[in-house]
């Protein structure tokens, strides 16, 4: 069965958005004098420097340089291209791949929004997961230019957070943190810096440095954003922060704009709610929504769902910019799963580092589009970056189960050691142990797929975990009824006693073991 989700800890972290970016949304209300900003606007010099010399160094810059401007088609750039990997024994992988997407990009194509209706639901799904792959080479370019970057300067701060979050997005973490670490040293009390350096430590697990750095910034007591990451890197420690009350003091002032003290009375607000201060969440919850930002209105949105119902009208805010995860929850709120799902892959696309987007996406294409193609297409990208990650390999094997690809799916599962995943990550474990039996069943192993379920419920049980054990049965519910003749029809009567904790997940799987009872019915 399918891993469980994390929704119910959403925290309002910092968003880690590209420097450019951050400034066009309002997110940096000042800059120290020494930060030189980063320009890419010097494609001119690179392709007078290829035309004047031909070498590994110029074609590389003026390919990088190429991408990031859009000038991909011109004749000079294909033949650095060319150049390129006619010396590729000479290149960095990272460049050879640039250069191998510059020879081989397709045609353009457009990028649909979840609004435009011209395009059919699975064009708009297939252009936007075939554009994953664009931004993966886009963001090697970017890579390269950053890096000859620093030669020009070297104490840059923001061009070390920049290139973080470069191979944060590529899944080489050990060199993200090489950078991130020069970022906070060259820029200690830098809001950017440190906002986007405990987005990444918290990325990584390391939620005790993340704290660190916002706690070392110089600006902390001042600074509704900082102040912001703080409560909520706290809140993900399980632990309340110790500036909380100056944190509410701050917003109440009115000393700052609502634009820029939102996130901090949404950090506040989850706290409130969570310790049941009803009075104190509602109030920081409306001064919130005064002027939110797209994390802002994200937090208001399962803040929302968590109290099960509408505490805003969410129409309001559509001129609000890369909204995306927002709008994944309301539309899931809505029971409008496509264009949730849609919204999903557009905020893949801009937090490529997150795990979270590509969850929803998953979960969405999977329980409720039963579009499993996409759903294995998403996880995979998601592996090639971290492979390592369990809980998306199980779900990609779920996936490739239900579409009966089960020789695939058994590939995927034979590289997990069950009993060390058990001992590490239970829960995972678990669900590993119940994936192993639909696979089985698909195979019409039914003994075998049985008593794998079983496993994973007895140990659920055991382990006092009675969501997860709910799950499993209704998964091996599904199973019975899809892949026995004679499956016993009183199994049916246990739906109304289960539930894996998400209503929405619960809902999906009891509609369809009847849609399968009713096709059986049929026969």
């Amino acid at each position: 069965m399918a891993s469980i989700r994390n929704e119910e800890k959403r925290n309002i972290i910092p968003l880690w958005r590209s420097y450019d970016e951050s400034a066009r949304v309002g997110e940096l209300a000042y800059t120290q004098k020494s930060i030189v900003p980063i320009r890419f606007d010097r494609f001119g010099e690179y392709m007078g420097a290829w035309q004047d010399r031909h070498t590994i160094t110029t074609a590389a810059d003026l390919i990088n340089a190429a991408v990031a401007s859009d000038n991909t088609k011109l004749p000079e750039v294909i033949k650095a291209a060319e150049f390129m990997l006619n010396n590729c024994d000479d290149c960095s992988p990272l460049a050879v791949d640039v250069a191998n997407y510059l020879l081989k990009e397709p045609e353009s194509v457009i990028i649909a929004k979840p609004e435009d209706k011209i395009l059919t639901f699975e064009e708009r799904a297939e252009t936007l997961i075939f554009g994953l792959d664009n931004q993966e080479i886009k963001t090697k370019a970017r890579i390269g230019q950053l890096r000859r970057q620093l030669r020009n300067f070297c104490y840059n701060p923001i061009t070390y957070c920049e290139l973080a979050r470069c191979y944060a997005d590529l899944g080489l973490n050990e060199k993200a943190e090489f950078y991130m670490n020069g970022a906070v040293q060259l820029a200690p009390h830098n809001r950017f810096v440190s906002r986007c350096a405990a987005r990444f430590f918290v990325h990584i697990g390391d939620t005790s440095r993340a704290r660190k750095i916002l706690n070392n910034n110089g600006w902390i007591n001042n600074d509704p954003w900082l102040l912001a990451a703080e409560i909520a890197v706290t809140s993900v420690m399980k632990r309340s922060s110790k500036h909380i009350n100056a944190g509410r003091k701050l917003v109440l002032s009115d000393n700052y704009s609502p634009y820029s003290s939102s996130e901090l009375c949404f950090a506040i607000c989850k706290e409130d709610h969570k310790a049941g201060k009803r009075k104190d969440w509602q109030q920081m919850f409306g001064m919130g929504l005064r002027e939110p930002n797209d994390n802002s209105l994200a937090q208001a949105e399962y803040i929302a769902k968590a109290e099960s119902k509408r505490l805003f009208d969410y129409g309001q805010f559509g001129a609000i910019t890369h909204k995306d995860e927002a709008d994944t929850r309301n539309y899931i709120v809505m029971g409008n799963f496509e264009e949730a799902f849609l919204s999903s892959i557009h905020w893949m696309r801009e937090f490529r580092f997150s795990s979270e987007p590509v969850s929803f996406a998953f979960d969405l294409s999977c329980t409720f589009l039963k579009k499993y193609d996409y759903s294995a297409a998403i996880i995979r990208r998601w592996l090639d970056m971290n492979s390592q990650d369990f809980v998306m390999t199980n779900n990609l094997i779920y996936a490739l189960g239900l579409s009966d690809k089960t020789e695939e799916a058994e590939q995927y599962y034979s590289k997990i050691n069950v009993e060390r995943r058990l001992k590490e990550n239970v829960d995972n474990g678990i669900c590993l142990l119940a994936t192993k039996g639909l696979i089985e069943y698909r195979k019409n192993n039914i003994d075998e797929g049985r008593a794998y379920y079983q496993l994973s419920i007895d140990t659920a049980k055991r382990l006092r975990k009675k969501n997860l054990a709910d799950k499993a049965r209704l998964n091996m519910i599904r199973e019975e009824v899809h892949c026995c003749d004679d499956y016993d029809p009183n199994i049916i009567n246990e739906l109304d006693s289960l539930n894996t904790g998400f209503d929405d997940e619960t809902e999906q799987l009891k509609k369809d073991i009847r849609a399968e009872v009713e096709l059986k019915n049929k026969k």
